[in-house]
């Protein structure tokens, strides 16, 4: 079964999104995900990322509410223990 979900993308200005990386597990803190933002600074200094874990204890969801508060196009990447997903 393949994921079919993009965690490379392009975010346009004015644009808000809402992506889940994936699975949590609160108790050992694990997977570690992080999302990185444009390698222009003008672009992510405007760019809002707010984090956060849906779900139950025994079955959570990584995540962030993101908003591109630029004229220019975000490039985000987001990354799973250090790995490009």
């Amino acid at each position: 079964m393949s994921d079919e979900k993009d965690y490379n993308f392009c975010l346009m200005p004015g644009i808000k999104t809402r992506h889940i990386a994936g699975p949590f597990d609160v108790n050992t803190r694990k997977p570690y995900y992080e999302i990185i933002v444009s390698i222009q600074a003008h672009v992510r200094n405007q760019v809002e990322i707010n984090q956060f874990i849906l779900g139950t204890p025994d079955n959570c969801q990584w995540g962030w509410d993101i908003n591109n508060k630029s004229t220019w196009p975000a490039f985000v990447i987001v990354k799973k223990d250090g790995e490009k997903m």
